[in-house]
């Protein structure tokens, strides 16, 4: 609010106040000094202040401004100040037209960016005047593009679209516990236990079987030779072989990054615009590694619709690579690590013999492992009705 600070001097100063009060004239920060009053009021007022003072032959002097509308009063000849206000509320105006950001809430399982990919593909995107958007259309499209949305709306917000979302309750695991099936041998092993929670065993501990052998039935025949089917399960455990193989050249021709060419692109609502003069993309055919880094720009706090994006192009090349025999049974150790831990995490190494061999070309590894894990696995029976 715009203030004045005014000093009355007269010798009606009694009657000027009276008056001021009568008049409805709000006056704070009252002094007296000698034959002077001094007061602010609103710069509303001050016409009314002309008019008193005039009738009460009272001498009326402002001594300070204070307000907007004081600050801005010696800029309003400047024309190039006045353009420049106007073109900032304009900006401001069409940046809250439009989408300048899209907020995606309640998602958990569907991945934001498949949903901005949807709403794209609808022609909702950066820089779209919201009175393009025919919501009810796009949110009952939302719903068969992306099957797992059960429930979705949109909202405005200044330049921002929101889209509230609920995704679909997922069913829950079918469970195969009716279904008739077997229990078979997955590996050719020597049977170390067996624990028969439905149907029955064929084998026992201590056989030797071979891959595919039934263990466990989950069909009987009763005595007046009618078969009936059930939901075999169990756990057969036992130890079986295995070999890992794998042989590492001394050379190698690897792929190795090049030079990198970095470009400046300054996006506005999703257009590019190349701020980099002279730079000219490379062959993306040519085993180029793209990478960008957007680095969106603020004022006063909020996002603009503007960002600047490096984008990177490195090339990709390829160089001879010697190894040194130490290096290449650290490697072959390293991946019989992760073949282990891939393949054979939850079983139990009993014996394990590594042997490695030296050729002109490079070093091969071989390891046979003696397993002890679990070593059946469910398989479906099939009934063929006449």
């Amino acid at each position: 609010m715009a203030v004045i600070r005014f000093e009355a001097e007269g010798t009606q100063l009694a009657a000027f106040r009276d008056a001021l009060r009568r008049n409805g004239v709000r006056c704070s920060g009252q002094q007296m000094r000698g034959n002077i009053f001094c007061a602010k009021t609103t710069a509303g007022a001050q016409r009314m202040l002309a008019a008193l003072a005039a009738r009460y032959q009272v001498t009326l002097t402002v001594t300070a401004r204070r307000g907007l509308r004081y600050h801005l009063a010696p800029y309003r000849r400047r024309l190039g100040f006045v353009c420049g206000a106007l073109c900032g509320a304009w900006f401001l105006w069409w940046c809250n037209v439009r989408i300048r950001s899209i907020e995606i809430t309640g998602n958990q399982r569907v991945p934001e960016a498949e949903i901005v990919r949807a709403l794209a593909d609808l022609g909702v995107s950066y820089g779209v005047p919201f009175r393009d958007l025919p919501c009810s259309y796009i949110e009952q499209q939302m719903r068969l593009a992306v099957s797992e949305i059960e429930w979705i709306t949109m909202r405005r917000r200044g330049g921002r679209l929101i889209v509230d979302l609920t995704e679909e309750t997922p069913p829950p695991e079918m469970r195969m516990n009716h279904v008739p099936a077997n229990v078979i041998a997955a590996e050719t092993a020597q049977i170390t236990g067996m624990d028969v929670r439905g149907g029955f065993a064929v084998r026992q501990v201590g056989d030797t079987v071979h891959a595919g052998d039934l263990l466990i039935t989950g069909a009987q025949t009763d005595a007046f030779g009618i078969c009936k089917y059930y939901h075999a399960e169990g756990t057969v455990t036992g130890t079986y072989f295995d070999t890992f193989e794998q042989e590492l050249p001394f050379v190698s021709e690897l792929p190795v990054r090049g030079q990198t060419q970095t470009e400046t692109v300054l996006s506005v609502f999703g257009r590019r615009i190349p701020l980099t003069l002279g730079f000219v993309r490379p062959d993306a055919d040519a085993g180029t590694i793209y990478e960008e880094d957007a680095e969106p720009l603020t004022l006063f706090g909020r996002r603009l619709p503007l960002s600047l994006i490096r984008c990177r192009y490195t090339q990709q090349e390829t160089a001879i690579t010697v190894f040194s025999e130490d290096e290449i049974r650290t490697m072959l150790e390293e991946s019989a690590a992760r073949y282990e831990h891939n393949f054979h995490a939850s079983d139990t190494v009993l014996s394990k013999k590594a042997e490695f061999s030296r050729s002109d070309l490079g070093i091969s590894l071989k390891i046979n492992y003696v397993f002890e894990g679990v070593i059946g696995k469910s398989s479906e029976i099939f009934v063929k009705l006449s």
